[in-house]
């Protein structure tokens, strides 16, 4: 016995099929409602952790939501005790729950990526 689909879809999915459609004004109709979907969900407000040699810091989200990369990589270097370090500093970052990938983060990118961050690495 062949499977079928579910005839009853996800809201998001229904929203999709909406902005990719042929009818331009339905396509805009569908944009809007997903860029409506997307702000009234809430933002992120958990605390970042942060990773330096053995130590293990949480920093408030909002304090390091309202610095640019630079200014957030100064303040993270003064937590843990590098303002007078030579050494390059590079910071890396998850973007998933529990054990994600780090990734480098581009600091000119910061406050666009902030927000979806779960845990800062500083090498």
């Amino acid at each position: 016995m062949a499977s079928r689909e579910s005839p009853v879809k996800s809201h998001s999915e229904s929203l999709t099929d909406l902005s990719h459609s042929s009818n331009m004004f339905a396509a805009g109709i569908g944009e809007v409602l997903q860029a409506f979907v997307a702000s009234t969900n809430p933002p992120n407000t958990k605390p970042i952790m942060v990773e330096y040699a053995n130590r293990i810091m949480a920093i408030g989200r909002g304090r390091l939501s309202a610095m640019n990369g630079r200014n957030a990589l100064l303040y993270l270097k003064s937590k843990f005790g590098l303002l007078n370090s030579t050494a390059a500093v590079f910071v890396q970052a998850t973007f998933e729950e529990g054990e994600g990938k780090f990734v480098e983060v581009d600091l000119d990118s910061w406050e666009e990526l902030v927000g979806h961050m779960y845990r800062l690495r500083i090498l």
